[in-house]
């Protein structure tokens, strides 16, 4: 990032030197008539090269998705998945914002679907996750293309609170960095909240 505290510019003049061909390779996504296309959850973000101008549902086009996107497609370096799933804590410098992490992400989770379980499933199939057998509610999310979520929630019962986790793959860190990956999982909670809100186009 800049001095100035544009988020925006050292990635977009990073970009803007680079062959596009080559960040979509590293990247895992397609680039044809001038303009990326970043695949985001069931949607798509549209980028073109080497103006970058944005085109993407208006329910979508928000500050925060878009230099995520940005930031993808400057981090990304091509490591494949590695399918392993780890907390947010394990990724580089996570520590240091886990309790953050656990309090204004994974606790939105837990909160609003506590009691809720078949309104977590429906919503995350809105999202197009993948339901999995982790919890009461297992469920993946292929936020961008190189970068999957591993949701899993535990619904309260008569002992135990309910719980939420939200689980990273280890190659992760090759995509965006571990304040980055907060950012992309409070975009993909938000996204699943709005849905069992009934606040998401469909």
């Amino acid at each position: 990032m800049t001095e100035k505290g544009d988020p925006f510019e050292e990635p977009s003049r990073y970009l803007r030197s680079r062959d596009p061909e080559d960040v979509a390779e590293r990247a895992g996504v397609s680039f044809s008539s001038g303009a990326f296309e970043i695949p985001f959850l069931r949607w798509s973000i549209g980028l073109t090269h080497p103006g970058l101008a944005f085109s993407m549902p208006d329910f979508l086009s928000t500050f925060t998705l878009k230099l995520l996107a940005l930031l993808y497609l400057y981090r990304a370096d091509g490591v494949p998945p590695s399918h392993q799933w780890i907390p947010y804590r394990e990724l580089p410098d996570g520590l240091f914002y886990s309790s953050s992490f656990a309090d204004t992400v994974e606790d939105r989770l837990k909160n609003r679907f506590d009691g809720g379980l078949q309104a977590l499933v429906d919503a995350g199939g809105r999202l197009g996750g993948t339901r999995v057998s982790q919890g009461d509610a297992g469920m993946v999310f292929q936020a961008f293309p190189r970068i999957n979520l591993l949701f899993i929630f535990w619904d309260s019962d008569e002992e135990f609170p309910a719980s939420a986790s939200i689980l990273f793959d280890a190659s992760a860190p090759h995509y965006l960095n571990v304040f980055e990956l907060k950012m992309l999982a409070s975009e993909v909670v938000s996204r699943l909240i709005n849905a069992a809100d009934g606040g998401l186009p469909g």
